[in-house]
């Protein structure tokens, strides 16, 4: 049974906020978007004049295919070509029309059009796989409760299974290998939403084989496996969704020991670790940040030295004296400096440029924020990170601008950053943002305040 929950559209509402104001002040609101429609609107349009509310359906996903008329005044205001460069998609096509560029769903009972990036294979899903947001069950379509994914962003799911069925020995892991690392790209270009169904895939086709494949090489897929749980895990986090994200981690854990991985556990309790960040949970954060010291583990340095920077944090948290700040992130940074001789896929991502941004939080948490924004002004730029990254960062940097008392360049930072952290699909991110509204209150008075707190309220 499929939800009738929908997720938000998010490229329409990043593609409203990319426009200017007609005013000049912020960008432009969604009344402003329903006018410039209504002025140039083909008269055979029966529905009536597009209103404020019309506009703000089609962002919460309430609305997903205006008519015709409509979507034509969209794409002429928004500068594009196609309905699914602003998240228009037609979810209710009955199988024999012909549209371009729509995939057939065996088992979904329709056909609809894409409004995510084209599939490598055509695809059917007609596998079975584990998950407390996303059920796949056999023949009977796909039920989703979690607002993170779509119908058809399900569809690359059997992209995976269909060419690992014909591999059951060593080649099987090669594969899921390549397969991973595209997932981690198209997390890194487009967010989540688009990289958790190629994820799935992965974890489904483990699940799947774990059974089947030879003695020999069950250890090796539960390593891929354990990897792709991590990262699924991300995926979820990212998202917005913590329930899921602590499921997948604690079955990263689980095939990570019985494939004799025991570092995963170990870099699991840091990624837990970073999760109470979210929630600012500082006792959490640094208990697990100090449990994955003193566990039975041997990590590798730069594992152990994201660990010790996450310790660091949660001091800073705590109000821990600047010295014991300083000592540890000294001595995380001494780790770091031995990363470079580890063989290990584990945090990879983890360099010195990231390490400097958090070293930036951590004086951010011990109050010392305009040497927190000196360092982020000084590592943090859009050809190093990731749009998502870049993003989220930049709203802890507009945070530490404002306990700087430097609230109109916060309020610059963050309207800057909202369209990339919309479109990325990142509620993490989103969240940043609003404790940035939040600290941001006590200057609404000035005008550029007043244009971001404007720009939230329109969310």
């Amino acid at each position: 049974m499929t939800s009738s929950r929908r997720p938000p559209n998010l490229l329409l509402r990043a593609a409203r906020l990319r426009l200017e104001s007609t005013t000049g002040d912020g960008p432009m609101s969604r009344e402003e978007l329903a006018d410039l429609a209504n002025s140039i609107m083909d008269p055979r349009d029966q529905d009536g004049p597009v209103t404020a509310n019309d506009i703000g359906k089609l962002e919460r996903g309430l609305v997903s295919y205006p008519r015709k008329y409509r979507r034509q005044a969209l794409r002429t205001i928004l500068k594009v070509e196609t309905d699914a460069e602003i998240g228009l998609v037609n979810r209710r096509i009955r199988p024999t029309d012909a549209i371009p560029g729509a995939l057939p769903l065996a088992g979904a009972g329709a056909t609809v059009e894409r409004s995510s990036p084209a599939p490598r294979l055509p695809v059917r899903v007609d596998q079975s796989i584990e998950d407390p947001a996303i059920t796949v069950k056999p023949g009977s379509g796909l039920g989703i409760t979690a607002p993170a994914l779509t119908l058809d962003d399900l569809d690359r799911i059997d992209a995976v299974a269909r060419d690992a069925r014909r591999y059951l020995d060593e080649t099987l892991i090669g594969f899921l290998d390549d397969e991973l690392t595209r997932c981690a790209v198209d997390d890194g270009l487009h967010g989540p939403r688009y990289a958790l169904p190629g994820a799935l895939g992965i974890l489904a086709i483990v699940q799947r084989n774990a059974r089947s494949v030879k003695w020999a090489v069950r250890r090796p897929l539960l390593r891929v496996g354990a990897r792709a749980a991590e990262f699924t895990g991300w995926l979820y986090r990212d998202a917005g969704h913590p329930a899921a994200a602590d499921y997948w981690r604690d079955r990263a854990s689980e095939w990570a020991m019985e494939a004799a991985d025991y570092a995963m556990p170990g870099y699991i309790l840091i990624k837990k670790s970073q999760s109470a960040w979210d929630a600012r949970d500082a006792t959490r954060m640094l208990g697990l940040a100090e449990a994955v010291q003193d566990g039975p583990w041997q990590l590798p340095a730069r594992v152990m030295a994201e660990a010790v920077q996450q310790q660091a944090r949660g001091l800073a948290m705590l109000q821990s004296s600047r010295t014991d700040v300083d000592d540890t992130l000294k001595r995380a940074r001494d780790l770091l400096e031995q990363g470079p001789a580890d063989k290990t896929p584990l945090a990879a991502h983890y360099d010195a440029v990231l390490f400097r941004v958090q070293t930036a939080i951590c004086y951010g948490e011990s109050g010392r924020p305009e040497e927190a924004a000196a360092i982020y002004e000084a590592a943090l730029k859009p050809t190093t990170f990731s749009t998502r990254d870049y993003a989220y960062f930049s709203a802890l940097h507009a945070q530490a601008l404002v306990s700087a008392a430097r609230p109109v360049e916060a309020a610059s930072v963050g309207m800057a950053i909202m369209p990339g952290a919309i479109a990325a699909g990142s509620t993490r991110t989103v969240r940043e943002l609003t404790r940035l509204g939040t600290v941001l209150s006590p200057w609404r008075q000035r005008a550029e305040v007043q244009s971001f707190i404007r720009m939230m309220q329109n969310q």
